[in-house]
């Protein structure tokens, strides 16, 4: 399948990957099972217990309907995943294994948390920004995680089409981003907090060229936050 590594992206074209195609055609959501290679995420704790956050809200018309902890954009560990999700050649994987017609181009996303016992939340949303054309979550949470299960559903009928729940540390799940499609993660519960790095492949002729232009978000000031 596909996998992260310091050396660029491990493309293996096998039955698995035949299988997941089809998955995705139909459900539009896909786990990629050890999407981060073990050397990287042996690096991955230190680097999210060093790192500082500032409180942050997604907002739209209707208000607010997300609310989160996001890591600075200047940290290490952001910095290292900018690097190795943009590379054509995993730009070039994940377009042969949508399908999609149009040129991938940039990934643009954040690493983030959500803790139990706070104010935050995600309620269903659709991602369409001009130029966004997947969505990709790559979990950073070690420990077991209660609640957070990621969900995507027909936003006609209200029919849930894929429900995920918490995966395994270095996992990583890939949607479609369209107008016809919502998607929400379900409320934190417990002592641990879910922990991610996400965001969208780009591209297409409606592509903006730069984050600023095609994120509507509410930043508060950076804040240090201890790790839970």
């Amino acid at each position: 399948m596909i996998q992260l590594a310091a050396g660029g992206p491990a493309v293996v074209k096998d039955n698995e990957w035949m299988a997941q195609r089809h998955e995705f055609a139909h459900r539009h959501c896909v786990v990629f099972k050890g999407f981060v290679d073990q050397p990287m995420l042996k690096r991955i704790p230190r680097m999210l217990e060093t790192s500082q956050y500032y409180g942050r809200e997604d907002v739209r018309e209707g208000g607010v309907f997300a609310r989160e902890i996001t890591m600075r954009d200047d940290e290490p560990l952001v910095t290292a995943f900018v690097l190795l999700l943009n590379q054509p050649r995993l730009f070039k994987a994940i377009a042969q294994f949508t399908g999609s017609k149009r040129e991938i181009r940039i990934f643009e996303g954040r690493c983030y948390k959500r803790l139990p016992n706070s104010n935050h939340f995600d309620s269903w949303h659709n991602d369409r920004v001009p130029g966004r054309l997947y969505g990709l979550s790559i979990n950073l949470s070690q420990k077991p995680v209660e609640g957070g299960a990621f969900q995507i559903r027909n936003k006609k009928t209200g029919e849930i089409l894929r429900t995920i729940p918490p995966s395994r540390f270095g996992d990583a799940h890939l949607f479609r981003v369209h107008r016809s499609l919502e998607h929400k993660v379900s409320l934190i519960r417990g002592t641990e907090p879910r922990c991610v790095y996400a965001g969208w492949f780009c591209g297409g002729p409606d592509y903006k060229g730069h984050r600023e232009m095609i994120r509507k978000e509410l930043f508060a000031p950076a804040v240090s936050v201890p790790t839970p």
